[in-house]
């Protein structure tokens, strides 16, 4: 079984406890204006093209079979309709203007770079963590991978924005020990507003892992986002959501950053997010003083 790949991160130290490996998978069903791996958001494996390392050579022109390169106005124009993702232009190129993001791989290809690393795992309590895109697209090579992982005696964890068919949360359950969980917001039109979804099926998703793993094998995670979320009435509301259900576990913070702002311009993809910045230290310190004086562990994620 296959599954679309658009980077593996080894070493490292964030998503989960301990030192892992991070495999972020393709497709997601949310648009958030603000999307941190605008590159992950569609299914398919899509070209991306630098264009400020070009040197309008235009070999990429000349090899490509199907005639859908274009140079013109100082740079290269794809035509989508015509491109097949074959790869000629990325393995010519001689500045790594090209890039294919998405690759097909098979599961036993991710077990034999996870199996690599599994002495660090075992010394420092970590694992493997799948994030995406959201994960859950690409639900049963997600379910087989995890199956597979558990069978090595390796720590799994799912980031996920909670948008997937509740069918799923059993299944999940017995494949994941846990669960990097996005609450964006709590208003269901606002949510859908800046995010393409309502948070509805989110708020029932989480509400029903947690009653069924506790607060050990579930994180409440929160991007903060400037214009968005920052607000204190937005963060009582989830505040307010997670004491109704009762939740004890930990809740991080994960503030907004201009990181990837190039991402979208290398594929082709407007940002349509009105920047306000990134949020200063004190308005971040006033927000965690808010849920701590609630009784909630809270961890700022840099």
């Amino acid at each position: 079984m296959n599954g679309i790949i658009f980077d593996i991160q080894q070493y490292a130290i964030y998503d989960g406890p301990g030192i892992r490996t991070i495999v972020f998978m393709k497709g997601c069903p949310l648009s958030c204006i603000w999307c941190q791996n605008p590159e992950s958001q569609q299914l398919e494996p899509q070209l991306a093209y630098f264009q400020e390392k070009c040197g309008l050579c235009g070999k990429c022109v000349e090899i490509c079979p199907e005639n859908a390169l274009i140079l013109s106005d100082n740079r290269i124009i794809r035509e989508k309709k015509l491109c097949k993702k074959c790869g000629a232009c990325v393995k010519i190129c001689p500045n790594n203007v090209m890039e294919i993001i998405g690759e097909e791989k098979s599961i036993q290809d991710i077990i034999e770079i996870i199996l690599r690393d599994k002495p660090f795992y075992d010394n420092s309590g970590g694992g493997i963590t799948v994030s995406g895109g959201e994960p859950t697209m690409q639900k049963e090579f997600l379910m087989n991978l995890l199956k597979n992982v558990k069978k090595e005696g390796i720590h799994t964890a799912i980031e996920t924005c909670g948008y997937f068919n509740s069918e799923m949360v059993d299944k999940l359950v017995s494949v994941a020990d846990l669960f990097l969980f996005d609450i964006k917001h709590i208003e269901a039109d606002l949510h859908e507003h800046y995010t393409g979804v309502s948070n509805e099926n989110i708020l029932y998703n989480f509400h029903r892992i947690y009653k069924l793993v506790g607060p050990e094998r579930i994180i409440c995670r929160i991007p903060l986002i400037p214009g968005f979320n920052t607000d204190q009435k937005t963060i009582q509301g989830i505040i307010d959501f997670l004491k109704e259900i009762r939740f004890t576990g930990s809740v991080h913070l994960m503030p907004y950053n201009r990181m990837a702002k190039t991402k979208y311009e290398k594929i082709g993809k407007k940002d349509e997010y009105h920047d306000m910045g990134e949020l200063r230290e004190d308005k971040i310190e006033k927000i965690v003083e808010q849920l701590k004086s609630q009784s909630f562990d809270v961890i700022v994620n840099e």
